[in-house]
This record gives structure tokens, sequence and C-alpha cells, in this order.
């Protein structure tokens, strides 16, 4: 007996080494050769020059920014300690976009000459890798949405192998039982703390609900149909455990339509 529990005990083990092997696979194909890089950064206008700025950068952007090649996004942030900072996005670039420079040395000026003068600070940019394998629903097609829900979440050293594991597994839920909503998953690349992922969720009417349009229950217990018994909420407690204290954080931004 203690021979059978020994050889159950030892194939577990590798069992789970091999899952935590498959993961960190996963996680590694994110910094590939050919990855899908954004760029965000925040900026605050100074004290009553909102409107001068927002015209100036619509002008810029007018100039510069006006194919899907070359768009910047502009959201404003309404709640939280950044509220009423703006949020410049550049998404959908690969490592070409970085390598050619010389193309936005005219850009660069303009922007230095008739719209940083309305900015009292900004952040600087942060760079970011795109969890294609974790997304869904995101389609470089669809129109920027009116509003972001834009969640934190802040990885302890040893702990992704947790929180991969929850991503990955909810996008085979979404799929399989056609959920309605966006979900976006980014890993910072550069520019700030490489444990740190922000899950973006697109909408445009407060209130509206996503649902699943193969089923009518919720995601716990689908995921739980999916992967075994209480597996969402084992998965969801080594997930929260593989968190930082302070590493969740969340705030609103909504379109700035002059700016776009």
């Amino acid at each position: 007996k203690l021979s059978i529990l020994n050889s159950l005990t030892i194939n577990h083990l590798l069992m789970k080494k091999l899952f935590f092997l498959l993961l960190m696979g996963l996680t590694l194909s994110l910094q590939a050769q050919d990855p899908e890089i954004w760029q965000t950064y925040r900026m605050k206008a100074k004290q009553g020059q909102s409107d001068a700025f927002e015209k100036a950068a619509a002008k810029k952007n007018k100039l510069f920014n006006n194919t899907p090649e070359n768009a910047i996004i502009t959201y404003q942030v309404m709640d939280g300690k950044d509220q009423g900072m703006y949020e410049r996005i550049v998404g959908y670039k690969d490592w070409d976009f970085y390598n050619d420079e010389s193309k936005n040395e005219k850009e660069y000026a303009y922007w230095a000459e008739n719209v940083a003068p309305f900015v009292e600070e900004s952040t600087g940019w942060t760079v970011w890798f795109r969890a294609k394998e974790a997304c869904h629903n995101w389609n470089p097609e669809s129109k920027p949405a009116k509003h972001l829900r834009r969640m934190v979440r802040i990885v302890k050293p040893g702990g992704e192998a947790a929180f991969w594991n929850v991503h990955f597994r909810m996008k085979q839920v979404y799929e399989k039982y056609g959920w309605t909503g966006v979900k976006g998953l980014f890993r910072v690349a550069s520019g700030g703390n490489t444990n740190m992922f922000i899950i973006v969720s697109p909408f445009d009417t407060f209130g509206e609900e996503s649902k699943f349009e193969k089923s009518d229950k919720n995601l716990a217990a689908l995921y739980n149909e999916m992967f075994g018994y209480q597996a969402w909420q084992t998965d969801l407690k080594a997930y929260n455990e593989a968190l930082v204290d302070w590493g969740r954080s969340e705030e609103r931004l909504t379109l700035v339509k002059s700016m776009n």
C-alpha cells in the first residue's frame, strides 16, 4: 500500500511540474520574436488649460495620427489617484515600429512645440506585451469603446503559474460558451514592474451585462464543469495567494472624443 501511495504521490508531483512547465512555456511565448506591443503614458494638463491641451493634441492627431497604422487613442481617467489625467494609447505594434526611428521626428517636434506647453506633468511611456492567448473578443477592427475598466494585478515572484492558469482556463470557458464580453490582458515589458499586469474590459454603456450565449450558468459553474469539482474555488485561491498584498487596483477611463 505504501508503495502504491508513494507512486501516486510521485505521479502527482510530476504532473504538477509538467503543468507548470507548460504554463511557463506559454508565458515565454508572450516575449517571442514577434509579440504584439502596446504603449501607454499619462499626462496632466496645466490648471485651467485642459481645453487648450485637448485642442492642440487633436490638431496634432489630425496631422500625424490619422490612419489605423499611426493612430493614438486618448482616454481620461475618471476616478482614483490619477483622476483627470489623460492616457495616450498606441497599439498593435511590432519590433519594426521601434526600429524605424526617423519617421517620428517631425511628430515629436510638433508635439514639443505645440502641445507640451499645456502639459503640467507626464509619466513617461510604459511598454506592454498583449497576452493574446488570454484575451477574448479583442478585435483590432473594432472602434475604440466609450469606456474602459482597467484592473491592475501585481504577481509575486514565483506566482505566475497560478496567475496564468486562471486566465488561460477562463479563456477556454469564454470560447466554449460564447461569452459576449471583451477582455484584454497585458504585461509590462518595459517602463515599470515587469510582474505587473492589466486586465482591460472595454464597454459602451454603464450597467450593460456580458453573458454566455450558450448557457444560463455563471462563470464559476461553467469553470467547474470544464475543469472539475471545486476547480474554480481552488484555482482562484491559488490566484489570490499569487498576488502581492497591495497588488490590486481598479479604475475607469472614458474616451476623449475631441482627441480621437
